[in-house]
């Protein structure tokens, strides 16, 4: 198993596409891969994160999207990513856009947060997120619209909360409103504008 963690680890360092990082958190050894792909109509950059565990064996822990951008030249749906390490605590910021001719792709932010425990393993202590899965003016009949106008009926409240709990679902997170969720669109463009900042030092 070392000695294809080292194969791996040289085709990685010989690529222009990969990056290989070591890193400690909680008195336990990591390995962070950076990997570049190009599938399909989809083209972007994915980060993966390892446990190193004492037999040598390397295990999966999660892998986060650093950007990706799917869709034709007339349209693409957008996700860009950064994450930050803070003593035994990691968190991963999301946002998520839309770009030319597109409708039905997401925009909106999640801030996820995790804590390296003692035995390696993860746990998500934070999950916020907000979003509009299309555009405003794309579906009028669909329970998005209640993010923009209050729904009235009970009918309506009850579309409005299966779209909430189909996004969280999805996306793994508690939905916010309003000034949280403005918040959160904020704290994520400032943690992408110190991913860019360190980019150019």
């Amino acid at each position: 198993m070392r000695i294809l963690w080292l194969l791996f680890t040289a085709t990685l360092l010989l690529s222009a596409e990969g990056k290989l990082e070591h890193i400690t958190l909680n008195e336990n050894d990591f390995s962070i891969v950076t990997e570049a792909y190009d599938i399909y109509d989809s083209k972007g950059k994915v980060v993966k994160l390892y446990f190193e565990a004492r037999n040598n064996d390397l295990l999966h822990r999660l892998s986060f999207t650093l950007h990706d951008e799917t869709g034709s030249c007339s349209g693409k749906s957008v996700e860009d990513g950064a994450y930050e390490i803070d003593g035994n605590t990691i968190t991963f910021y999301s946002f998520f856009d839309r770009r030319g001719r597109v409708y039905d792709v997401p925009y909106g932010a999640r801030i996820m947060r995790y804590e390296v425990q003692k035995d390696g393993m993860l746990k998500k202590t934070e999950s916020r997120l907000y979003i509009e899965t299309s555009r405003k003016s794309f579906d009028k009949e669909s329970a998005i619209q209640f993010l923009w106008k209050p729904a009235e009926t009970e009918e309506e409240k009850k579309a409005f909360e299966g779209y909430i709990e189909s996004v969280e679902r999805q996306y793994k997170g508690t939905f916010v409103f309003v000034d949280e969720a403005n918040a959160l669109m904020d704290e994520v463009q400032k943690a992408l504008e110190r991913k860019m900042s360190k980019r150019w030092k």
